[in-house]
């Protein structure tokens, strides 16, 4: 997330709040890329032998061939600018419960790399945003929707400074081994006085959490921090080199720790967490950042994370930007995997904690990403990150207050708590089971129907369909050995611009015939979810 001109924003922040008004912040940016549709068109040839082929559109589930389904895709970002209040209401609760999030990232894009949490969490003078959620309020918070954490550590912080939140989080009330002096002089004690912290704000118990990433979109760094730092960098940060980045350095007298010595120092608190670093989806831009970070970071890199935007300008016609799924993210991962075999010599997990439709709001006039067309976007976003292989993924965000333009980044409206569109898409992804199965269609998915089928551990099958087009789409559904009971969820809009959808949920009763064959049409502008159980 990016944000610029930090001063004046955190002087309209700070009046904001105190006026009770919704919180905006900018946020961040990424390069889109493009690349032909993965899913498999189905011909005669490839469809089991003793299928009887109806006429018309055929879709056809496969669940001999499965992946699992990563639920740590469903994610969003709850950042701490939501403040106590409104992370204990409990509607807000309520409402970000049904999701069925699992993955929280916190505490905020760019404000990770300010946001000091032992200062927030004690009222300490180091804490910049006194008013802003602390350590404590997150752990309830993610405790209330049942959902982990995945927190941005402060790369303008020092690696024990993040030793003693991974104690805080994880540790044991017991445990005294001492984390060490840092080089700024502070001595941050052991791994129970944090833990005591922790158990002092009603949290006895440890609250585990296992993915850590450091630092925010460091690449970034705003122009004046070094000659090769971007001109509209956005970060405030100490470096935009990816070899200080990892190996930390010396800046007008301060001393920084860099990403290796982040992870060592937090992995000797907790061995089992995981712990990523700062990527980009073109690993040879930012002054070649990802395959250094690739190279330089070796066995210590357990995820690389990126970020996702892939409109700077949103598109003139507001159909274009449901293409850009389908058409971005094997040219994506190819490229990340590409990069890991040469400098790693090994596959590592992605995961892409922010992503949008598009990247600054200042630019989102026609308020895109509240309205119908960024819920389908984000539904085929999921899709085709589960499909090419991505493990972690994180919405930007949760809540986020409109802009002045009228649009909001959030899933939930940060006053009223209503749903924007967006909302629905991760709910009803929630729903789609373990496994992601196979499946065969005649459908060009990048703009007219895209399709994912997908398996629950007790049997029950789904089909989830985005409907990208003004017209009615008609198919048969095979489904393997029948006959199924079938539930539908439909998720629909007036057009691509509508700021309001319309929920239905049915039960449809025994409806597929003796050989588990369903027709279903999938009405214009819709996400739909198929639930196939047996009677």
């Amino acid at each position: 997330m990016i944000c610029r001109h930090r001063s004046l924003i955190v002087w309209l922040v700070l009046w904001l709040t105190a006026c009770g008004a919704p919180v905006t912040t900018p946020t961040a940016t990424t390069v889109p890329a493009a690349s032909t549709p993965t899913s498999v068109i189905a011909e005669p040839s490839t469809l089991p032998t003793s299928t009887v082929l109806p006429s018309g559109p055929v879709i056809v589930i496969d669940s001999t061939q499965t992946r699992p389904f990563p639920r740590q895709l469903l994610g969003t970002n709850v950042p701490a600018w939501l403040n106590p209040t409104r992370l204990g209401d409990e509607t807000f609760i309520s409402r970000t419960a049904d999701l069925g999030l699992s993955l929280l990232r916190m505490p905020g894009g760019s404000w990770s790399n300010a946001y000091a949490w032992a200062d927030c969490e004690t009222g300490g003078e180091g804490c910049y945003w006194p008013w802003a959620a602390k350590p404590s309020d997150f752990l309830r918070f993610a405790r209330a929707v049942n959902a982990e954490i995945i927190w941005t550590v402060s790369i303008n912080s020092s690696a024990q400074e993040a030793a003693a939140l991974v104690a805080f989080f994880n540790g044991a009330t017991d445990d005294e081994r001492p984390l060490g002096v840092d080089a700024r002089g502070r001595d941050w004690l052991t791994v129970g006085h944090w833990a005591r912290l922790r158990a002092e704000t009603g949290n006895s118990t440890p609250f585990p959490v296992r993915y850590w990433e450091i630092g925010n979109e460091v690449y970034g760094a705003k122009r004046d921090v070094g000659p090769n730092c971007a001109e509209w960098g956005w970060e405030d940060v100490w470096t935009c080199d990816p070899d200080e980045y990892l190996h930390g350095a010396t800046v007008n007298g301060i001393a920084y720790d860099g990403y290796l010595a982040f992870y060592d120092a937090m992995k000797a608190v907790d061995p089992s967490i995981q712990i990523g670093a700062v990527g980009v989806e073109k690993p040879d831009e930012w002054s070649n950042w990802g395959n250094r970070v690739i190279a330089g970071a070796g066995e210590k890199l357990d995820f690389y994370v990126v970020h996702y935007y892939p409109y700077f300008q949103p598109p003139e016609n507001p159909a274009g930007a449901l293409q850009q799924p389908q058409r971005s993210w094997s040219t994506i991962m190819a490229d990340l995997q590409a990069a890991f075999r040469r400098y790693s010599g090994r596959q590592i997990p992605v995961a892409v904690t922010e992503y949008n439709l598009v990247a600054f709001q200042d630019a989102d006039n026609g308020q895109l990403m509240r309205r119908a067309v960024n819920m389908l976007f984000i539904a085929d976003t999921i899709g085709q990150m589960a499909t090419n292989g991505v493990t972690i993924a994180n919405q930007w965000d949760l809540a986020n207050g409109r802009a002045y333009n009228g649009t909001d980044y959030g899933l939930l409206d940060a006053d009223t708590f209503e749903p924007n569109p967006a909302y629905y898409a991760l709910q009803l992804w929630s729903r789609f089971g373990d496994e992601l199965l196979t499946t065969q269609t005649p459908f060009d998915p990048a703009q007219t129907l895209s399709v994912y089928a997908g398996r629950h551990t007790d049997g029950t099958l789904t089909l989830l369909a985005i409907n990208k087009t003004a017209q009615p789409q008609t198919a048969t559904i095979i489904v393997p050995t029948g006959p199924w009971r079938v539930a539908t969820t439909v998720v629909q809009a007036s057009d691509l611009l509508a700021e309001s959808v319309a929920l239905d949920i049915r039960d449809n009763g025994i409806t597929s015939d003796e050989n588990a064959n369903y027709e279903h049409t999938f009405a214009p502008y819709t996400l739909t979810l198929l639930t196939f159980t047996e009677p």
